[in-house]
């Protein structure tokens, strides 16, 4: 989901708060607000188009701010929230509101050259994260983001899985290889601008064109 990038994982840099810390249970409406804000402040109508491609709301295309805050909001509360519960619970993350609301409080004052530099990343990390694993390699885990590794091998649908390191260079890979590297059957260093490839997990740039690793076209720049 190209939208969800920035709304399911939360994006920006730490900084001044402007209000009181978030609760865990409101923590997708506020993350809609801010990235929908930012997406229909920053992005052309094609560029919002191209986004939510194929994705509808309410049996609609999404084309207003609105039904982005309703559907990425309605998304993270639907699915994300209730796995952050979980974790929680089992004491396997720790939730920070105060480094939530920090983070979001300097995401909407990027401008929109800032905010473009974020279009094709899966996230960017906040200078305080607002989770923190809690379980060390070989302990329980049913998502990457409860390991300190932020490597889960193995959970599925209710069986969890077994925090691991991430696989190195050479070694066997599911998808999730260390940094500096992807994954095919085994993992194996990015490539540069100009090399032949097939996906954008492959290039450095994170970004594959016409089978090409190349720079990205900026997008969402309020240009």
């Amino acid at each position: 989901m190209k939208c969800l990038g920035i709304a399911v994982l939360l994006v920006g840099c730490g900084g001044g708060s402007s209000s009181g810390p978030i609760p865990i249970d409101n923590l997708g409406t506020e993350l809609a607000q801010a990235s929908c804000s930012q997406m229909f402040a920053c992005c052309t109508s094609a560029e919002i188009m191209q986004q939510f491609m194929n994705i509808t709301y309410d049996g609609q295309p999404i084309t207003t701010e609105a039904q982005c805050e309703g559907f990425a909001g309605g998304l993270f509360a639907g699915l994300i929230t209730p796995e952050y519960k979980a974790s929680i619970a089992a004491g396997r993350i720790k939730y920070d509101g105060q480094a939530a609301r920090d983070c979001l409080d300097a995401f909407v004052n990027l401008g929109c050259s800032a905010y473009a530099q974020l279009s094709g990343a899966e996230s960017v990390a906040c200078d305080k994260p607002f989770v923190t694993p809690e379980v060390g390699d070989g302990g329980a885990c049913s998502q990457s983001y409860e390991c300190t590794s932020d490597y889960c091998e193995g959970a599925r649908s209710g069986t969890d899985g077994t925090c691991k390191p991430k696989p190195t260079a050479g070694e066997t890979c599911s998808g999730t290889c260390a940094q500096g590297l992807y994954c095919a059957g085994t993992c194996q260093p990015l490539l540069a601008n100009g090399a032949a490839c097939t996906g954008d997990s492959q290039c450095t740039s994170n970004h594959c064109g016409s089978g090409v690793c190349a720079d990205r076209a900026p997008v969402c720049d309020g240009m």
